[in-house]
């Protein structure tokens, strides 16, 4: 077990945190655009077609911004993984060279 201000962090579990996060990013862009032209009167009032066309703008923009952060936080979450991979591996090799009595 860690002590208390010990930093324990699960490489297997950041990695499946990216993974994660690009297959909803995936699916989210699998559903394609829901928007289509709508006939005059077709949702019975201009009032409701106004209004889901306000959302469907919303909802555009909105999921620009959700892509976007599902991208850049599976970006960082991989990065952290390779980085402490990489720092992991080097402490290692030094240890080894260092037992080996620095050859």
């Amino acid at each position: 077990m860690s002590s208390k201000g010990d930093l324990a962090i699960s490489l297997a579990g950041l990695s499946d945190l990216a993974t994660g996060l690009r297959s909803i990013k995936k699916r989210m862009d699998d559903t394609g655009q829901v928007d289509r032209a709508l006939g005059h009167g077709e949702l019975g009032s201009g009032k409701a077609r106004d209004s889901l066309d306000g959302f469907m703008h919303g909802w555009r923009d909105g999921r620009k911004e959700i892509d976007s952060g599902l991208e850049s936080v599976a970006k960082m979450a991989e990065s952290v993984v390779e980085q402490l991979t990489k720092t992991d591996q080097e402490l290692k090799d030094a240890l080894l060279k260092h037992q080996d009595g620095g050859k």
